[in-house]
């Protein structure tokens, strides 16, 4: 059975009391939620793109980063408290700026997010399955191992992958908050323990306990290390750039692309049990946890292989002597050269990954139903389980769109060069921007809400979203003129633009259609959402 949308017989009142969903996310799980949309795994390809930013200091950016993001975190977790419903920002945008205003930042999220819930499936298939099985046929002379990698980033071992991905954490999500949170906390934890084995082996492999250079001589050939480097040096690869901090900012666009995300915990604010304490900690500390392990890698990977080879491998593309891409994970697993220490390694990419999908899953799925509790989406999407608390049609239409976007990614190039940052980039920086205002515009709502905070006699939301908003002014620039990025090709231009316009079109269009139902939405935004 399930909690349905209810009838629009009556303007501006909601047809049920409650939302049907359940408070019982903890503050640790909210932390743990946020880490899985900053996604550490990725951490491997913006220390792939250190090369591209010569001169450039990837921890120093990654330090400034969590600075921004940490105020953009603040912001989104204060904000989130004023009306702590799930639906993340479409809810307390909605009701404080415009409704169209929260409705096209709403969509910008819910669009890319479902997009990357199915691309993310291709992603386990591509930097997870494929390298690892890749690596340990080298490690074990094992053709079968091999050819089982190359299977993996096959167009069909990656939708076949990416197709029990997403499948699986819908189900997950179906099976509703407790069932998605127990199973994420636990694998985050094996993950994390994953993560501290990576470093350590780093940090010996730096010390000395593993010899790289050996091992990996002894996998690609006599001289293969020094060879590397010097391909890479002949190509015009410079190998020893002196310390540029222009290159620095520029270089922050990569791990803000991960670290800025763990704000969307605020889609799921209805569902925590302590709102204000589990947002402002969950998200902050996501956001300060992962940053300093994505430092510390960087730091232990440079210390571990050198600088030099680190930029090399990096450059060298093709000419790479060995069947894998020199990702930081792989490159670990060489200086081991041991399979299990290899398959231990890579587990927290095999782990984060389909949790790093669900996560946008969750977000999406909770913003649908937002939309059809007002009005602005069908009310099928707005059914919430009787049995499980969660929006099974909402989960189930975030399914979908995954899968289209996987198949789409498998079998063609057509979202090779697509970027989702600069409207994920845009949703934040409009949410700053209002978050600046709103103590001033809505100064009843704020002083009766919990979002109450002041540094220095000022507005602590206001402050931080001045610092975040520059901070996502800077991200979308750089996202905008950035070619080394890849956001800015013509087709991820036009489509970013495309889901504006899509935005814009729904909100009105679907507000139209009420109107004629004898119904206006608006007054449902003058209302406090259903708990």
């Amino acid at each position: 059975m399930t909690t349905t949308g209810g009838r629009f017989g009556q303007p501006g009142v909601f047809t049920r009391a409650s939302s049907g969903l359940v408070r019982q996310v903890g503050t640790l799980d909210t932390a743990f939620y946020g880490m899985m949309q900053i996604g550490i795994p990725y951490i491997i390809f913006i220390i792939a793109a250190w090369v591209s930013y010569p001169g450039s200091s990837m921890e120093l950016a990654t330090a400034i980063t969590i600075i921004g993001s940490v105020c953009l975190g603040i912001t989104y977790a204060l904000y989130s408290s004023v009306y702590p419903r799930s639906g993340g920002e479409y809810v307390f945008l909605s009701r404080t700026i415009h409704p169209a205003y929260g409705f096209v930042v709403s969509f910008l999220q819910v669009f890319w997010q479902a997009f990357y819930f199915g691309v993310t499936g291709a992603f386990w298939a591509i930097y997870g399955w494929s390298p690892l099985f890749t690596t340990l046929g080298l490690l074990t002379k094992s053709q079968a191992l091999t050819n089982l990698g190359t299977f993996f980033g096959s167009n069909w071992g990656i939708f076949l992958s990416g197709l029990v991905m997403v499948l699986v954490i819908g189900t997950l999500l179906f099976r509703g908050a407790k069932v998605y949170f127990t199973f994420q906390r636990w694998s985050v934890w094996i993950a994390l323990a994953s993560v501290a084995l990576l470093i350590i082996v780093l940090a010996l492999t730096a010390a000395g306990a593993f010899n790289f250079k050996s091992n990996f001589d002894a996998l690609a050939g006599t001289g293969a290390f020094d060879k590397v480097i010097a391909t890479a040096r002949s190509g015009g690869t410079n190998l020893n750039p002196g310390f540029s901090f222009g290159s620095t900012i520029n270089f922050l666009i990569w791990p803000a692309f991960s670290i800025l995300f763990a704000i969307n915990s605020v889609s799921f604010s209805g569902e925590i049990k302590n709102v204000r304490r589990g947002q402002l900690l969950g998200i902050t500390g996501a956001m300060i946890w992962a940053g300093l392990i994505m430092i510390a890698l960087m730091f232990f990977i440079r210390a571990a292989v050198g600088d030099q080879f680190l930029l090399a491998a990096s450059s060298v593309g093709s000419k790479f002597p060995l069947p894998i891409s020199p990702w930081l994970n792989l490159l670990a697993s060489i200086a081991t050269n041991n399979w299990l220490l290899t398959i231990l390694l890579n587990l927290y990419v095999l782990l984060l990954i389909p949790y790093a999908g669900g996560a946008g899953a969750l977000y999406s799925s909770r913003a649908l139903m937002a939309w059809g509790l007002d009005g602005v989406a069908p009310e099928r999407v707005a059914d919430v389980s009787e049995r499980y608390h969660s929006p099974s049609w909402a989960i189930i239409v975030a399914v979908v769109i995954a899968l289209v976007a996987l198949t789409v990614y498998a079998f063609t190039t057509l979202l090779v060069t697509l970027s989702g940052l600069i409207g994920f980039a845009t949703a934040f920086c409009m949410t700053s921007l209002a978050a600046i205002v709103f103590p001033m515009i809505k100064r009843d709502a704020y002083e009766g809400s919990p979002a109450v905070m002041t540094i220095l006699g000022l507005p602590l939301i206001t402050v931080a979203a001045v610092v975040a908003s520059v901070t996502l002014l800077w991200v979308i620039f750089r996202a905008v003129v950035d070619s080394a990025f890849g956001a800015n090709t013509p087709f991820s231009l036009w489509l970013n633009a495309g889901v504006v316009v899509a935005a814009i079109v729904w909100y009105f269009v679907a507000r139209w259609y009420r109107l004629r139902q004898g119904v206006d939405v608006a007054d449902r935004y003058k209302e406090i959402p259903v708990e």
